[in-house]
């Protein structure tokens, strides 16, 4: 072989790694910036995504151990920007999730954590469209029910808030004041916020009652029956405060029992056919979980049975089908959700 082809094939291996070594590099920066896109808003849901690291195996980094990532110097924060006050006391919280609704008016939103159940934020949307009103709404799924005033305080057009579980309650200690049947129930699902100025105030209403007893009413026979309320959260507080005002005995379940709460395993027979009303204020059963039902003796369920489910999503949950195979009367909670949901944009419009 001549020493001019020698040259020349040395040369083209010289210059295949080269061109080789530039394309990896580029492909680690292609990944890398892919890695580090900032989190965006999901249209249809309202939640923010932070994107998937997706970079093949061989361009990831190694796994950091414990020691090494004890050893790195940690970020820090100002703890004061996680202040907040009510009434001239200090909660520290994280910040909540930011999302940018649209240009309007006024803007409206729901509290808790989870949301990818709800149909609010979709139901005010038809809502506002079909009324020509410049509002949006939106969900804010928070960590802390402290952090309701953070949001008011970001959100300048910021009118109202429905709140969910977990905070019903919760949210109670962070509102200026709360209306008289709020206070008796212990639990607030709507807050409205006044601006005067430089001064917002948050006020706290429950409109479940009038959204339970306006759905449960027409399924209620002639003769007295007693209930059963399965949780003891917000949402069986209202319901518990709807059923004693139209006279219908009634007592808590849970699987924690005491003097007053039954347990779930004191549902005999005799419980069962003195109870003929179930009300259901648990998330047990609800989308995404929809496999799932209250431990309760589906068994001694008779036709003279009543089983009102506080969840909308699934339309028909597992609690109702099993009281559907013995013959009960079943309803779900999407009535009693578009009345309180009417009952809030009233108080929002006052």
């Amino acid at each position: 072989m001549s020493f001019t082809v020698i040259i020349f094939l040395l040369v083209a291996l010289f210059l295949i790694r080269k061109v080789n070594s530039t394309i990896k590099a580029g492909k680690d920066d292609i990944w890398n910036t892919a890695r580090e896109v900032e989190p965006y808003e999901d249209q249809q849901t309202g939640n923010t995504v932070q994107p998937a690291d997706d970079r093949p195996a061989e361009l990831k980094p190694e796994p950091v151990s414990g020691k090494e990532s004890a050893a790195r110097p940690q970020p820090t924060e100002d703890p004061a920007k996680h202040k907040t006050s009510v009434q001239g006391r200090d909660f520290s919280t994280k910040e909540p999730v930011f999302v940018k609704p649209a240009n309007v008016e006024r803007l409206f939103g729901l509290v808790g954590k989870p949301l990818g159940h709800s149909t609010s934020m979709v139901s005010f949307k038809k809502r506002f469209r079909e009324g020509h009103i410049s509002a949006d709404y939106v969900n804010f799924e928070l960590d802390n029910a402290s952090q309701v005033r953070s949001l008011a305080e970001k959100y300048p057009n910021l009118c109202g808030l429905n709140v969910t579980i977990p905070y019903k309650v919760d949210v109670m200690q962070y509102l200026d004041r709360v209306d008289d049947t709020a206070r008796e129930v212990g639990a607030v699902n709507t807050i409205r916020i006044i601006r005067d100025k430089d001064r917002i105030e948050l006020v706290g209403f429950n409109t479940d009652v009038a959204g339970f007893s306006c759905s449960l009413k027409p399924m209620l026979p002639d003769n007295p029956v007693k209930a059963l309320i399965l949780g003891t959260g917000g949402a069986s507080r209202a319901v518990k405060y709807a059923l004693d005002k139209m006279g219908i005995e009634n007592k808590f379940v849970s699987r924690n029992s005491t003097f007053d709460i039954l347990g779930y395993y004191e549902l005999s027979p005799s419980v069962m056919e003195d109870y003929r009303l179930i009300v259901n204020c648990t998330p047990v059963g609800m989308f995404p979980d929809t496999d799932k039902c209250p431990d309760i003796p589906y068994t001694y369920l008779t036709p003279g049975h009543i089983l009102f489910d506080l969840i909308y999503n699934p339309e028909i949950t597992l609690f109702m089908k099993k009281g559907l195979e013995h013959g009960a009367s079943v309803k779900n909670g999407a009535e009693m959700l578009r009345i309180q949901a009417d009952e809030a944009w009233k108080i929002w419009n006052k």
